[in-house]
């Protein structure tokens, strides 16, 4: 199992020089003299889009620049990731991307045909990182994670799990969960977003789904979702009572986590590209950012550009084996 741990991805977090170290060389040119807007395959309110805007509050307080959200929401990121693409290489676009940019060319068949996502992005950073958590209705006559199978098995005709939308991350995460669980019948329901899809399993209308941390941390918080399991490779500290799931499912070297980065277009001047990635690490370095992330299950990181293009060649390659391997056709 491919592993995303954040040992590995703070591996790439050092040797990054401030903003104010190249600020006034870019500075000369003007840049950016209006506003960056980030452009967030994600609806307002999700984890990545909370993290977004913490980042984009602390690099306005420490450039003095304007930063603005814009939320592209569908079709499991891409609708907001083929605007992204679309956008001038002037370096006043940013398109967030997380795994969802990687799962993509693997089950969206329009997207494969007219976006090479490592050819359209330079990769700035990754942000942030946290595990997935694997969730279920707390009416559910389940608190484990081989209970859960065992309901589902007993319950083929009637049982149904949420996801973020066919093709999204969450999608071919929890396809591989099911399967590396041994397979099991059960009926996908598609939401838009993964906040959609958190509040159907705590309203009843599915049985469980899997989400990043960031979507699912306040709910299990509130009590109104049951967290079975998480899919990094230790134990959250946030939640220390709830097992991995190489521990739940015994699926030992199972470790997938969430990786939460930020790309420019490809032919922007390297500079402003400079400049934007030094931007966002210095802001998730900023004191105030590690304590507001914990809040959504993250933790914070800052790579370098060259960790999050390997990253997503890794994921590419994950995704598009595991779909072959079981027979998930885009579409």
């Amino acid at each position: 199992m491919t592993t995303v741990t954040r040992r590995r991805l703070m591996a790439g977090a050092t040797g990054v020089a401030s903003v104010g170290a190249i600020g006034g060389a870019v500075a000369q040119d003007g840049f950016p003299d209006r506003p960056v807007r980030f452009i967030m395959p994600a609806a307002p309110g999700t984890g990545a889009d909370v993290m977004t805007r913490i980042l984009i509050e602390v690099m306005t307080r420490q450039t003095g620049k304007t930063f603005v959200v814009e939320n592209k929401v569908g079709a499991g990121g891409a609708i907001g990731t083929q605007h992204g693409a679309t956008q001038p290489p002037d370096g006043y676009s940013v398109t967030y991307g997380g795994p969802n940019i990687t799962v993509l060319p693997a089950m969206n068949k329009t997207f494969a045909e007219q976006i090479d996502i490592r050819k359209v992005f330079e990769p700035l950073t990754i942000a942030a990182s946290g595990p997935f958590l694997l969730v279920s209705n707390p009416r559910l006559p389940v608190r484990t994670v081989k209970e859960l199978v065992a309901w589902v098995r007993a319950n083929p005709k009637t049982a149904n799990w949420g996801s973020s939308g066919i093709g999204a991350t969450t999608h071919l995460l929890a396809e591989l969960i099911r399967y590396r669980l041994g397979g099991f019948e059960i009926t996908n329901v598609p939401y838009r977003g993964d906040g959609i899809a958190i509040q159907a399993v705590a309203s009843g209308d599915v049985a469980y789904a899997v989400a990043v941390s960031a979507s699912t941390k306040s709910f299990i918080d509130a009590g109104t979702v049951r967290a079975l399991a998480t899919t990094g490779p230790t134990r959250m500290a946030a939640l220390p009572d709830v097992p991995t799931l190489a521990e739940a499912g015994d699926l030992p070297g199972f470790d997938y986590m969430a990786w939460l980065g930020f790309f420019g277009r490809t032919g922007t001047p390297p500079a402003r590209l400079a400049w934007m990635q030094r931007a966002l690490v210095d802001a998730v370095k900023d004191p105030s950012v590690a304590p507001r992330l914990a809040t959504l299950g993250l933790d914070p990181v800052g790579s370098d550009s060259a960790t999050l293009r390997a990253v997503v060649d890794r994921d590419v390659a994950l995704w598009r084996d595991f779909a072959n391997k079981v027979g998930i056709k885009p579409e």
